[in-house]
C-alpha cells in the first residue's frame, strides 16, 4: 500500500514536472518587467503598480525614482485621463479594516516607495519655488495646492470604497506634519530650513484656497475683498533693508 502510494506520487511528479517548469518560466517572463531593469517611460500601468508594490525604491538611482515619480503622476495624477477608481469586495474591506486596526511599525515597500516619491516631488517643488520669480511662485503654489486637493480627493475615494473611517482635519494635519518630518531624514541643515519654509508657504496657500472656496457663496464684493486679501498671502514677502544686507 505504502509502496503503491509512493509510486503514484513519483509518477505524478514525473509527468507534472514539465508543466511546473513551464509555469515557473511563464511567471518569470511575466515578472521580468518588475524585477529587471525599469524603463519609466515605457512601463505600462499594470507593471508600474506592481513595481511600486514589490520593488524597494531605496535601492534605485535617484534619477530612476524621479522618473518613476513623474510616470506615476502622468498615469494617475491630476492631468491623467484615468483617475484611480476603487472597488472592493466585502472580504477586501475586512482585510483593510484589520490592517487599519492593527498597524505594524514596519512599513511595506509600497508605503516606503510612496513616501520616497512624495519626498522627490516635494524637493522639486521646493527648489523650483526658491529659484522662481514672485509671479512664478504664485502660479507654482497654485499648482501645488491643486495637486494636494486632487490627491486628497483620491485618498477620500479610497477610504469610502474600503469602508474605512474618514480622518478629521486634525488627523490629516498630523499626518502631513509627520510626513514632512520624515523628509528631513538625511537632509542638510540648509535643506531642513528650506523644507520648513516651503511647508509654511504651502500651509498659507492651502488656507487661502480653503477660505476662498468658503467665500464663493458670499456676495461678489465681499468675496472679491476677502479673495484679494488672501491672494496677498501667496506673494513672497518683501525683505527689509536688514535682510537685504
Amino acid at each position: 500500500m505504502i509502496r503503491t502510494f509512493f509510486c503514484l506520487v513519483g509518477n505524478s511528479c514525473f509527468f507534472a514536472g514539465p508543466f511546473v517548469v513551464l509555469a515557473v518560466g511563464i511567471a518569470m517572463i511575466s515578472m521580468r518587467g518588475i524585477w529587471g531593469s525599469i524603463d519609466p517611460e515605457t512601463i505600462d500601468r499594470t507593471n508600474l503598480i506592481r513595481v511600486m508594490k514589490l520593488r524597494d525604491f531605496r535601492t534605485l538611482p535617484p534619477k530612476t525614482v524621479e522618473a518613476l515619480t513623474h510616470r506615476a503622476e502622468t498615469e494617475f495624477g491630476r492631468q491623467s485621463d484615468n483617475k484611480p477608481v476603487f472597488q472592493f469586495s466585502k472580504t477586501e474591506k475586512k482585510i483593510y479594516a484589520y490592517f487599519q486596526n492593527n498597524r505594524s511599525e514596519q512599513k511595506s515597500f509600497f508605503e516606503i516607495n510612496l513616501l520616497l516619491m512624495a519626498r522627490t516631488r516635494y524637493f522639486q517643488w521646493m527648489n523650483d519655488y526658491a529659484s522662481a520669480s514672485p509671479e512664478q511662485q504664485i502660479v507654482l503654489m497654485s499648482e501645488v495646492v491643486d495637486d494636494m486637493k486632487y490627491w486628497e480627493s483620491v485618498f477620500m475615494d479610497f477610504l469610502h470604497a474600503a469602508g474605512l473611517p474618514i480622518p478629521s482635519i486634525a488627523e490629516l494635519i498630523r499626518e502631513f506634519e509627520n510626513m514632512i518630518e520624515q523628509f528631513k531624514i538625511g537632509a542638510t541643515p540648509e535643506e531642513i530650513a528650506q523644507i520648513d519654509h516651503f511647508k509654511q508657504r504651502m500651509n498659507t496657500a492651502y488656507l487661502a484656497y480653503e477660505v476662498q472656496s468658503a467665500t464663493q457663496n458670499f456676495s461678489g464684493n465681499i468675496s472679491a475683498t476677502i479673495s484679494n486679501m488672501f491672494d496677498s498671502f501667496l506673494k513672497k514677502p518683501k525683505k527689509n533693508e536688514k535682510e537685504k544686507k
